[in-house]
């Protein structure tokens, strides 16, 4: 088995969640047959969506010496828990000599392998703003459907209470009534691509009531991190 490094802290409770995936996804029965880890947590990182605002450092420096620590401390290929941070992705996998999972690709692979085309996208603000996703999704001729301008900024403030620890309950309300808005009704299917919206997204009122398909970008990552250790290939993304 290879030793994953997971880039963490983007924010920590994501990355602790995409860490609990990898965990329960894992076909294993017993302690010793789960991937092998690194998971280096670091909540200091300057604000990607800052940055990418224009509003603050960047953040490639910490991410950088994150990446060759994971390195150092025995992992194998790298892990990034964030669509957003993906925008560092060449600046963080060429300082490296392992390989670097891209979030984009295994998003735009696994849904590229349904028949699913028209992709209502659930992210932060930066990641629609510079289309993080256009060029993976294009490869399989996937269509994103991004969200009105008041939509999204009601997205992002969902992920901010999911990072300052709100109700989820609460929050799940919210984001269902933004995602039954008419700015998904072209869809065929909704990506959970921000990390923080799968904790709170209530999937089963979701499925029940609206039928669409759910990928879902921190299970989709959790899957390819598992092939790539185990050499194992693991089909789902899709509820």
């Amino acid at each position: 088995m290879k030793t994953v490094g997971i880039i963490g802290g983007l924010g920590p409770l994501a990355g602790a969640h995409f860490y609990q995936r990898i965990i329960e996804l894992t076909p294993s029965g017993s302690d010793e047959n789960h991937v092998p880890v690194r998971l280096w947590s670091s909540p200091e990182i300057p604000s990607r969506v800052n940055h990418l605002r224009g509003r603050g450092p960047s953040p490639v420096p910490a991410l950088v010496r994150m990446a060759q620590g994971l390195v150092t401390a025995g992992a194998e290929f790298l892990v990034i828990a964030s669509s957003t941070t993906h925008y560092y992705y060449d600046s963080i996998a060429s300082t490296v000599s392992v390989p670097v999972l891209n979030l984009l690709e295994e998003v735009a692979e696994a849904i590229g392998k349904t028949t699913m085309k028209r992709i209502a996208i659930l992210a932060t603000t930066p990641t629609v703003e510079f289309t993080l996703y256009q060029s993976a999704f294009a490869k399989h001729e996937l269509m994103p459907i991004y969200p009105d301008a008041v939509s999204q900024t009601e997205i992002m403030d969902v992920i901010y209470a999911v990072k300052s620890g709100q109700s989820r309950q609460e929050l799940q309300e919210v984001i269902l009534s933004i995602v039954r808005k008419p700015w998904t009704r072209s869809a065929d299917s909704v990506l959970l691509a921000c990390t923080e919206i799968p904790l709170i997204f209530p999937r089963k009122i979701w499925l029940d009531q609206e039928g669409r398909p759910l990928f879902d970008a921190t299970d989709i990552l959790a899957r390819a991190t598992i092939r790539e250790s185990l050499d194992e290939d693991l089909k789902g993304g899709q509820e």
